[in-house]
């Protein structure tokens, strides 16, 4: 966290893609950097791969944003914080894809809730609001159980919108992507797209978007 100025780092959006899951005596490599985003953020990279192979088994990236502690607004990087972060960035970024949903797609959508999600203090984080990592948990609440059961997360993309605190009372909305009169069919991917909301007032906090695959047991196990 950054206290020059009144500036602390928010996460803005996060993007993980998943090839293959580690399985039983993986040996795994972990690479993490830092490229500029614009001029009020960074963006930051991870690829996880196999130390034997070199196979990449995930990438990640999420963009921080400089924000202002007490008026709560962007702010660009002052001199000394720019001048200490041009040492340790890069010019190579992983690609953060924007998604968008069209009003075709509205209309092919089955919305599952979780109602009355409160935060703990455990699940604060030094500013006193919601620590972004507990949102994808919050998600994980309205997926349906036939979803969570067959299929495995391949890739997940969120984009933080407002700040949650202790006093929030929270839905959880997941909106699965359905054909067969809104059934959830053997298909080989499925579309989500999901919504954190305030029960009062219903404003967003953040939202979201994953693809699914179904579960490869024997593969995850290690066994032919």
């Amino acid at each position: 966290m950054c206290k020059i100025k009144n500036l602390i780092w928010v996460m803005s959006k996060l993007q993980v893609a998943v090839d293959r899951y580690p399985i039983w005596d993986d040996v795994i490599q972990i690479d993490t950097w830092k490229g500029a985003y614009g001029k009020i953020g960074i963006c930051s990279n991870w690829t996880i791969c196999d130390a034997k192979t070199s196979e990449i088994l995930l990438t990640a990236s999420c963009i921080w944003l400089m924000m202002n502690e007490e008026t709560r607004r962007l702010s660009k990087f002052p001199d000394e914080v720019r001048s200490e972060l041009d040492k340790h960035l890069t010019n190579v970024t992983l690609p953060v894809v924007a998604r968008k949903w069209s009003p075709r797609d509205e209309m092919s959508i089955v919305d599952h809730v979780r109602n009355g999600i409160m935060p703990r203090w455990s699940d604060l984080d030094m500013n006193q609001h919601v620590n972004n990592v507990k949102y994808i948990g919050w998600i994980l609440e309205s997926v349906p159980h036939s979803i969570v059961e067959n299929y495995e997360l391949a890739s997940l993309t969120l984009e933080y919108h407002q700040e949650c605190k202790m006093e929030s009372v929270v839905q959880s909305h997941t909106y699965v992507m359905v054909s067969n009169n809104g059934k959830i069919g053997d298909y080989d991917l499925v579309d989500c797209k999901h919504a954190l909301q305030l029960e009062t007032g219903g404003s967003e906090i953040m939202r979201g978007w994953s693809i699914w695959r179904p579960k490869q047991y024997g593969n995850r196990l290690g066994l032919e």
